[in-house]
């Protein structure tokens, strides 16, 4: 998630070294403070986001779970009635809605994972907020005892201008392309898909020969 990438960037900044190099302590911490909230507002709408997809796709998952069951049981009344025809189609629409269902719990559990993976971010932001917080209030009681705690150079402090800068805009910072899948992996991809397209049909086909009997058994008992 992007806004988890910014956090760690921002959590992972050194306070007192950017209050040793600023010109102004208090001016810096107070950016500072203000980039950490409004990364914790962001960050709380995240999870509430996460969330709502995250219930989406386990109902997603829970209603393909059931489409599969009523695939299969309108499997065997086509049987009954010597549709093999229509038990293979219904076979094969209920091996589509199992497939999905398991495409939609894995993206329910990744979900989750973000989930905590951003609440483990807002832990961190609070921790840097307090340490933020007390050398504020430290910086701040300096300056109102008139005490000149800079000693930086122009050098040092166009170097926490940029630091300062590089606060406000972490999201320029963060690449988020991860470029074309190698020819390599989408090989492997093709063939996994059509492997698990003979496996899929090889299920069917199983099951139908298993119906096949079942059926004849049934039709022998009430000639008999």
């Amino acid at each position: 998630m992007r806004i988890v990438v910014q956090v760690r960037e921002l959590v992972s900044s050194n306070v007192t070294t950017m209050v040793e190099k600023a010109s102004n302590p208090v001016k810096m911490l107070r950016l500072l403070r203000k980039e950490i909230e409004e990364a914790d507002i962001a960050l709380h709408g995240e999870i509430a986001k996460l969330t709502r997809r995250k219930d989406r796709a386990a109902a997603a998952a829970k209603k393909f779970t059931e489409d599969a069951k009523a695939w299969s049981d309108k499997a065997k009344v086509a049987m009954d009635h010597d549709r093999e025809d229509l038990a293979r189609s219904a076979l094969l629409a209920r091996e589509d809605a199992k497939q999905q269902a398991e495409e939609q719990k894995a993206e329910a559990s990744k979900l989750n994972d973000d989930i905590a993976d951003a609440e483990r971010a807002i832990e961190q932001l609070n921790a840097k907020l307090d340490e933020t917080n007390t050398q504020l209030r430290e910086q701040e009681a300096h300056a109102a005892a008139g005490h000149n705690c800079s000693s930086s150079s122009a050098g040092q402090d166009s170097a926490t201008d940029k630091r300062m800068d590089r606060i406000a805009n972490l999201e320029r910072r963060v690449d988020h392309s991860l470029g074309d899948m190698p020819e390599t992996a989408k090989s492997n991809a093709s063939v996994e898909a059509e492997i698990a397209s003979m496996q899929r049909q090889a299920s069917v086909d199983a099951e139908l020969e298993k119906m096949r009997g079942g059926g004849k058994a049934k039709r022998k008992r009430k000639a008999g």
